[in-house]
């Protein structure tokens, strides 16, 4: 892993398409990715990310049987 490699929380709000505030908001309440603090600035590893969109996946709904 390379520093270059990792998203800031802008670039991160930003694919997502959400404001950094929101970003925030998950990282204080422990609901977003895995991070990376180093000093005042907030990092995030790619494929933490996309592990974590991984647990979020939810399947259909279930169907009431008649």
């Amino acid at each position: 892993m390379n520093l270059k490699d990792l998203l800031t929380e802008h670039e991160y709000a930003a694919q997502r398409g959400v404001c950094v505030r929101t970003v925030e908001r998950e990282r204080a309440l422990r609901s977003g990715p895995p991070y990376i603090k180093m000093g005042r600035k907030v990092f995030y590893r790619p494929a933490a990310i996309e592990a974590w969109l991984l647990s979020q996946e939810q399947g259909p709904p279930l169907k009431k049987s008649a």
